[in-house]
């Protein structure tokens, strides 16, 4: 049995403490403590030290450098019955040494059978891309906090969740606990809730730019989950439906009335629109402001062509509604303010319901009545005509819907 209390007497006080730490280093390293060590730059009580250590005499002309043969040391440390060897002597002096290049080896041999033996559902797409990100760039092992065991029970987890979407209109809570067992398993601010999230947008071909909210809920309503299904409705007015569903018989009687209707995300969700047949082929107006929607409903009524409003922003109920109208078949036309937020709604509104500008042109522009100073800075790019940000650079006004309302009924009545 080594005598570890004579070991620490041995090599107690800092003159012996650039032997142990070089010592450490090597086995660090990788390279046995075998051969011969150099020590540069000791002081001459740590060449004292060391050569007392060593057996040797003291020497009139140190010079600050040593070599200590470590076959030799070993040696003497194991006859002396202080250590088994000398790495086991370092790492009792110093503590266990767990950065080897073995040791790196097992634990990337470890994290890589995480990954290969990950649950089916998650190896395959529109997932295993993503796996494979999670892989490359470290976030599993970060949510895992290093440990191997801990991911391989984030992914089995993960995979429940994931083997259960789409989902049909279900509040997050209750998603949770029928999948989890547990109602609060996906609330925010979890390693698991964050993975889920994450492959929930993958799944409904969300892009979360920045996580927030809003991102969070785009990304669950994208495959029947809701969360804040009754805040932030959808405006909409004189929607035509053929369905029997709840919304659809909303719907109808809303526009038999002539009445503008908000429409919650949990309706949208439970009873979607994207297969309703009266609305393949339907003309369908977009706008930004609540305002058109209302002096459309007092000025023109049942005239006026079925009518969305996204108010001023792209809340999820809104996002999932042109998703569902672009998947029926309607024939989107999109219109908002003159100016940059204006500019960014017309994009989103193309590029997620496959909308068309409406009255959204240079020439649109030009003839409008002068709005308020736009503020300094650039003008985003309006790629469905150009023409319309060199006319806005030159002219530096914004143009707000509700001045234009006039052009707008000539379509919406005609529609």
């Amino acid at each position: 049995m080594p005598d570890h209390a004579r070991l620490t007497r041995l090599f107690t006080g800092p003159d012996l403490a650039p032997l142990l730490l070089r010592l450490r280093q090597r086995v660090e390293r990788g390279h046995p403590l075998t051969g011969t060590l150099a020590l540069t730059g000791l002081s001459s009580a740590q060449g004292e030290a060391t050569r007392a250590l060593l057996g040797r005499a003291p020497s009139a002309s140190d010079t600050g450098a040593l070599t200590v043969p470590l076959d030799e040391l070993a040696a003497n440390l194991i006859a002396a019955d202080l250590c088994t060897s000398l790495r086991s002597a370092v790492e009792y002096l110093t503590g266990r040494i767990t950065n080897t290049p073995e040791a790196r080896e097992d634990r990337d041999a470890a994290w890589a059978a995480v990954f290969t033996a990950a649950p089916a559902v998650l190896r395959a797409p529109p997932y295993a891309a993503w796996l494979d990100e999670l892989h490359a760039n470290g976030a599993l092992k970060r949510f895992a906090e290093s440990s191997p065991v801990a991911a391989r029970e984030l992914l089995a987890r993960l995979a429940y969740v994931v083997a259960a979407l789409p989902a049909g209109g279900e509040p997050l809570a209750a998603f949770a606990a029928v999948t989890l067992g547990n109602a609060h398993a996906l609330d925010h601010g979890t390693p698991l809730a964050t993975l889920a999230v994450r492959s929930a947008a993958r799944l409904g071909g969300i892009v979360i730019e920045k996580e927030n909210a809003e991102s969070r809920r785009d990304a669950w309503a994208s495959v029947g989950v809701m969360c804040d299904e009754l805040s932030a409705p959808v405006l909409v007015f004189n929607f035509p439906a053929a369905s029997e569903s709840p919304l659809g018989r909303l719907l109808r009687s809303a526009a038999d009335d002539a009445e503008p209707l908000h429409v919650s995300l949990r309706l949208l969700l439970r009873h979607p629109l994207g297969r309703d047949a009266a609305l393949a082929g339907r003309e369908i107006f977009v706008c930004e402001n609540p305002a058109v929607v209302a002096l459309a409903a007092a000025q023109l009524g049942r005239r006026c062509a079925p009518l969305l409003c996204l108010n001023g922003q792209f809340a999820t109920p809104a996002l999932i509604l042109l998703r569902q109208l672009r998947a029926a078949g309607a024939r989107l036309r999109v219109h908002a303010d003159f100016d940059p937020a204006g500019f960014h709604i017309v994009r989103r509104a193309m590029a997620e319901g496959g909308a068309h500008p409406w009255r959204f042109g240079a020439v649109d522009y030009l003839a409008a009545p002068p709005g308020e100073p736009l503020p300094f800075g650039g003008l985003p790019a309006t790629p469905w005509d150009p023409a319309l940000r060199t006319a806005m650079d030159t002219a530096r006004h914004a143009v707000h819907e509700e001045a234009v309302f006039a052009s707008l009924t000539a379509d919406l009545v005609r529609a």
